[in-house]
């Protein structure tokens, strides 16, 4: 065989072992990387990661740190009046909530009224409005709805897509009326009280009456 063919045969055969060495290499890197992947099903991952909702301590947490400086800010249900009668689209958008669109809204109040029935599941009281009286009905049994907890402000649908997660927010707020609040002065008032309330309200602003209106407190005190 003729020296030139020899030295290319060695030539190829040098080219032969490079390419074989190089492809065991990456061979070997692909079998380590392989076994250091591990596959999940996107709902297995999701279950394992996700963190269950607590509406009880959410919103126990809630009531007690947020909600006194919601209490204590609350717009004059006299206010409120004034301002629906003088612009409506005003003051439903400046003092009113909503979690949906619709004609439902909700605001935390507050007034003086006195106190002149009391009855099982309710008391009738007045407020003062400039010359007239306004005749208000505080409910101290059935708590319930969504009145509590958009008249606060403090939750917005967009962080809570599981509409379960909204309602159970609503049903704690109105328990822990119906178990902290109510009980203050259950029993105790007596036609002729003054009392102190702050209280959420629904109004629907296509169709406002204030006359019979119904508060649901979150705070409620007799006055001397």
């Amino acid at each position: 065989m003729p020296i030139s063919a020899i030295i290319l045969l060695t030539e190829k055969n040098k080219y032969v072992k490079r390419i074989l060495k190089y492809g065991l290499l990456v061979l070997a890197f692909a079998l380590v990387a392989y076994q250091s992947v591990y596959f999940e099903k996107l709902s297995v991952h999701n279950s394992k990661t996700a963190v269950k909702f607590d509406p009880v301590a959410f919103s126990k947490k809630l009531w007690k740190e947020q909600l006194p400086a919601k209490m204590d800010s609350a717009v004059s249900l006299s206010f409120l009046i004034d301002a629906t009668a003088k612009n409506k689209e005003n003051a439903i958008e400046k003092y009113t909530h909503s979690l949906a669109i619709g004609n439902y809204r909700y605001a935390l109040v507050k007034a003086e009224a006195l106190v002149e029935e009391v009855k099982e599941d309710e008391v009738l009281a007045t407020v003062n409005q400039g010359d007239t009286v306004l005749h208000i009905k505080l409910a101290t049994e059935f708590i319930y709805g969504n009145a509590v907890r958009d008249a606060s402000g403090l939750v917005q649908v967009v962080d809570f897509p599981n509409t379960t997660d909204l309602n159970s927010i609503s049903e704690e707020f109105n328990k822990l009326v119906r178990e902290q609040v109510i009980p203050v002065v259950k029993g105790k008032l007596k036609k002729g009280d003054r009392i102190r309330v702050v209280a959420a309200i629904e109004l629907n602003k296509e169709h406002i009456h204030w006359q019979g209106i119904e508060l649901y407190p979150v705070r409620i005190e007799i006055m001397p």
